[in-house]
């Protein structure tokens, strides 16, 4: 029996007094230094960033802007701000239509409500969890998501179903933790169905009742739709139709097309070029860049965001000749950053991140898992730190897709534990160079850092565990848990229970753990608070010197005084732990 289940549920008294007392005591420990910190966070936050971007047309990127407010700009023009306590976090390409698909939510909640905006600004209202907006034959159709309740057909969940004409015309076989992906092309319709991160299957077809599958693999993402055959992308290699035409030897990001040219963005040396071949798949040419975190393309053109350690973001603008045009740029960054190298079970890569020679203490940064790349980009907190004398350390561990799908294979599922062992190799380095160690993660990054603490306490000086996944036990049946079991395991069954109940950090805790700082956010409807607020109960009554703050966030984008917030606790403990 579990004592601190009752912390699962948010309505409940003891839950709700139990927050108000562990806000209490960080803010009597961690406040007035907080508060010293949040206007400069709060400036930081409110710089401009690029949220999501696609090719509006030739001459026109769509862009989500993220800073003091959310806004959809078009060209020069921002055609749509939400209205006040919301924040648009994501726009969608609104296939054989001009509008624009725009999803905006409360506080960074997962659950969204979308709108569909004219060039003109006209706003028209969706409904609740829609996404993926598109005009099929002339009716307008949808991807929604039911994560928190079944969908009408009596299935599962979470899962996806495709509406046109408000009937669903796609999903009701589909399991939990299955999603789509829809691109239309004029009365062509691909369809890739996901069964986790990782491995897909690729569907065709001239209407929902008449889609084959032509294809299944890892990583599938469609591209275009020439002369009657598909451009897809499938793992590390671009197909036409049923012939591969471009085959990569590093892992693949994305693939563009830009008039006669494939652009393929690929992960080498830890950083993102783009190789550009013919059509028939020759090499004729590769360009640097340090990060593009967004690529898209309309006929002739190519639009790129990217970002650096040096500089928040650029827009930039193709043309298939070349030429190359920088549309918005901001921040200007000076840092050094060398690339360390680091011998475990295998070869690991950092990036150590300095503004001094004798830093306070490194704050090594991990994720490891969801095939998510950690590439060269600063945040907030990291330009605070850096500008308060600490270095950043940001690693590349199994789990994540710096190296490809066998890499994150190999920090998945029964090989989980790879990924706390090579976070370790990072912190043992730091250790063993006399200096500091802060391990700080989130999401992921946080059962990371749970894991890693109760494994290798005597690496870390201090822990700050984010957004945190924690109890490996009940993931699964906490908000939408379900949705990972393709990466973590199924803990209902034999085969991953006894694997995730041996690392699973709530499991794991024990006496004499380093200073730790938790948080979470009461709106954060992805990762239950639950897994944050039950870890820090235990880890107290172990007699640990354990930190719990709860926000008013969500799990991701929320407005800029709500992150400015939770971000001045983060730096006011490392401050505190290391003085």
């Amino acid at each position: 029996m579990d004592e601190y289940e009752y912390l699962e549920n948010l309505s409940d008294l003891r839950t709700i007094s139990f927050i108000e007392k562990e806000n209490k005591e960080t803010e009597s420990k961690l406040g007035k230094r907080a508060k010293e910190l949040y206007p400069l966070l709060l400036e930081m936050d409110k710089e401009p960033y690029v949220l999501s971007m696609f090719a509006y047309d030739e001459e026109n990127p769509a862009i989500l802007l993220y800073g003091e407010k959310s806004q959809l700009v078009l060209g020069n023009k921002t055609i749509y701000t939400p209205p006040e306590g919301y924040v648009a976090s994501e726009i969608w390409k609104v296939y054989n239509s001009k509008e624009i698909g725009v999803s905006i939510e409360r506080k960074g909640s997962d659950k969204i409500i979308t709108l569909l905006i004219s060039p003109e600004g006209k706003i028209r209202e969706l409904g609740e969890m829609i996404e993926s907006p598109f005009y099929f034959k002339g009716e307008l159709c949808y991807i929604k998501s039911y994560r928190y309740s079944p969908p009408p057909d009596g299935g599962d969940y979470p899962a996806d179903r495709v509406f046109c004409k408000d009937e669903i015309v796609y999903g009701k076989d589909m399991k939990p933790g299955e999603f789509v992906t829809i691109k239309v092309f004029d009365n062509f319709l691909t369809l890739v169905r996901q069964k986790g991160w990782r491995y897909g299957e690729l569907y065709i077809g001239e209407g929902f009742d008449s889609l084959r599958k032509v294809d299944e693999g890892e990583v599938i993402d469609v591209i275009d739709f020439q002369q009657g055959e598909v451009i897809y992308q499938k793992n590390n290699a671009v197909y036409l139709g049923n012939r591969k035409i471009v085959e990569v030897d590093y892992p693949v990001l994305g693939v563009s097309n830009i008039g006669d040219k494939i652009v393929v963005e690929v992960i080498k040396e830890y950083r993102t070029p783009l190789f550009f071949y013919d059509i028939k798949g020759k090499r004729i040419g590769e360009e640097l860049h340090d990060n593009v975190m967004f690529m898209d393309s309309k006929g002739s053109t190519l639009f790129l965001v990217e970002t650096s350690f040096n500089y928040k973001f650029r827009v930039v603008k193709k043309s298939d000749e070349g030429r190359g045009e920088v549309l918005m740029q901001y921040g200007n960054y000076d840092v050094t950053v060398k690339d360390l190298y680091v011998k475990g079970d295998v070869l690991l890569h950092g990036f150590l991140v300095s503004k001094v020679n004798n830093p306070k203490g490194v704050i090594v940064y991990g994720y490891g898992g969801f095939r998510i790349p950690l590439l060269p980009s600063l945040t907030s907190v990291m330009r605070v730190l850096l500008d308060e004398g600490y270095s950043i350390l940001i690693t590349n561990l199994r789990g994540g897709y710096e190296n490809g799908e066998e890499w994150h294979k190999a920090g998945m599922l029964l090989n989980k534990k790879n990924v706390f062992k090579d976070f370790a190799e990072f912190l043992r380095l730091v250790k063993l160079m006399g200096g500091k160690a802060v391990a700080m993660g989130g999401s992921n990054g946080g059962l990371l850092v749970g894991a890693t603490v109760n494994e290798y306490p005597g690496l870390i000086d201090c822990a700050v565990i984010g957004h945190p996944v924690l109890d490996m036990l009940r993931y699964d049946k906490l908000y939408v848990g379900k949705y990972w079991v393709e990466e973590y395991g199924d803990p209902n069954d034999p085969k991953y229970r006894e694997y995730l109940l041996s690392y699973s950090p709530y499991h794991n805790l024990k006496k004499g753990l380093p200073k730790t700082f938790v948080y979470t956010g009461i709106n954060d409807d992805r990762v239950h608070p639950a897994h944050a607020l039950k870890y820090v109960a235990k880890s107290k009554s172990l007699g640990n010197d354990v930190m719990l703050f709860v926000n008013d966030s969500g799990h991701s984008i929320a407005d800029p005084e709500s992150k400015a917030k939770e971000e001045s606790y983060v730096v006011s403990f490392i401050e505190e732990c290391l003085r």
